[in-house]
């Protein structure tokens, strides 16, 4: 089962959501975006409308979209028109808002006529699958007119307002990728070998998908007999399900990557992608934050050079769940009262009450539950059940964890126990299991 939650791309109707060009608000040369990094997907803070937002920066979305709001903010949305889109998933077309002649500012880069989608499916929650509050999803009208280097080892972004910074020395160091821009989108062409078979592939590049590769099986690509069948994501029709596997080696260029996991999306769920016959999927961000990399939409390249996460091994999650994050609830626990220093500045979700000997003390904390359970996983075969409420694992306390801590334990090595305290319907109930490789 994939932890990771993934982005998908959105499918609209031809001409609606044409991109205006961002502008250079700066008097430096470089703007720089701090931004957090989950489950392999950039977060960047923006500004919409004078309103505070944390937005996914999505090479492979036609659409920037609108999907939550925070609780005490009101943004106001103008020119708005009620339209019907269909994204990846089973299921029927799902309602939206068009909104365009939008503020977006992010550290100086704006743009004051910027398109936006609102969906209204309030089921569509990134932000309990990553643990961390995301309220959309950026597109690639971010790269079109600008130098934009991504260095993901130090978090950080850096849009160049000048094209004469690639002529510094480091750059020479870098391999240069030959990109086709189609409808503001980057493709790429790779080699991979899946089982005895080598085959050329043209890939989207999408950052915006935190697995390494997916590919769409045809006559010419398909899947080994090593597979296992997955919930593979969720798009915004649905889930989406398919094959997960390894191929032999992937070549970008130069770099070769041996025994890279790979998603095969069955075909009903990309019925609209049928008229696409030159596109064989997509290389997302497992792979690409392995490099430091440098978009140049205006000269159809892509530069890269490799990080220190470059020969890490591809692993999955091999306990077969996949957790969300649930809302918060009160946690309780006793503070000494000689090192207790209640005080009139306490925080409004925290206080303290006072007895003889100790202070027990309430604070608000996450709720970790199980979303989904694979079928013959570990996890399942123990007998975690979807719904269940995790409230420690291996003796320490769940609140101690972040969500992204919890997934890369579940992915550590083969072998290791794993020890679940559960509450179901408020009976308390303990699990192990080990981790195991299928593939």
């Amino acid at each position: 089962m994939v932890n990771r939650f993934i982005l998908l791309v959105l499918l609209i109707p031809f001409g609606l959501m044409a991109q205006r060009d961002f502008e250079w608000n700066s008097k430096k040369d470089k703007i720089t975006i701090k931004f957090k990094l989950v489950s392999n997907l950039i977060i960047i803070p923006v500004k919409l409308n004078n309103v505070d937002l944390n937005m996914v920066l999505d090479t492979g979305s036609e659409s920037s979209m609108i999907f939550s709001l925070p609780e005490n903010d009101t943004v106001e949305f103008r020119n708005v028109k009620k339209i019907f889109i269909k994204g990846l998933g089973e299921n029927e077309k799902i309602e939206a808002l068009h909104s365009d002649k939008n503020a977006l500012n992010i550290t100086g880069y704006k743009n004051e006529n910027f398109p936006m989608l609102i969906i209204l499916n309030q089921e569509i929650n990134i932000s309990e699958r990553l643990g961390v509050e995301v309220n959309g999803i950026l597109n690639s009208s971010f790269f079109k007119n600008r130098i934009v280097e991504i260095d993901y080892i130090r978090k950080k972004i850096t849009i160049h307002k000048n094209r004469n910074t690639l002529t510094k020395k480091k750059f020479e160091k870098y391999e240069k990728i030959p990109l086709r821009i189609s409808k503001e989108r980057p493709f790429i062409n790779l080699d991979a070998k899946l089982s005895d078979d080598e085959i050329k592939l043209n890939i989207l590049v999408d950052i915006g998908l935190s697995d390494g590769l997916w590919l769409f099986e045809n006559n010419n690509i398909k899947s080994n007999n090593n597979y296992f069948e997955d919930v593979l994501g969720r798009g915004l029709s649905g889930e989406v399900v398919g094959k997960k596997s390894r191929v032999n080696n992937v070549k970008i260029s130069n770099f070769e990557f041996k025994d890279a996991l790979v998603s095969y999306p069955y075909p009903k769920f990309f019925p609209l992608f049928q008229f696409s016959d030159d596109r064989n999927g997509s290389i997302g961000a497992e792979i690409l934050h392995r490099f430091h990399i440098v978009f140049d939409y205006q000269k159809s390249e892509m530069l890269l050079f490799p990080n220190s996460k470059f020969s890490d091994p591809f692993n999955y999650n091999m306990s077969g769940l996949e957790i969300e994050h649930n809302g918060i609830e009160y946690h309780k626990e006793t503070v000494p009262l000689a090192g207790a220093k209640p005080n009139s500045g306490q925080r409004l979700d925290e206080f303290i009450n006072g007895t003889e000997n100790f202070l027990y003390k309430f604070s608000l904390k996450p709720i970790f539950e199980i979303a989904a359970v694979q079928k013959d996983s570990p996890a399942a075969i123990a007998g975690i059940l979807v719904g269940d409420k995790i409230k420690r694992i291996n003796g320490r306390n769940i609140q101690r964890y972040s969500l992204q801590e919890i997934n890369e334990m579940m992915l550590s090595e083969e072998g290791k126990w794993i020890y679940v305290d559960i509450e179901r319907n408020g009976t308390p109930i303990a699990f192990k299991f080990q981790l195991k490789k299928i593939i």
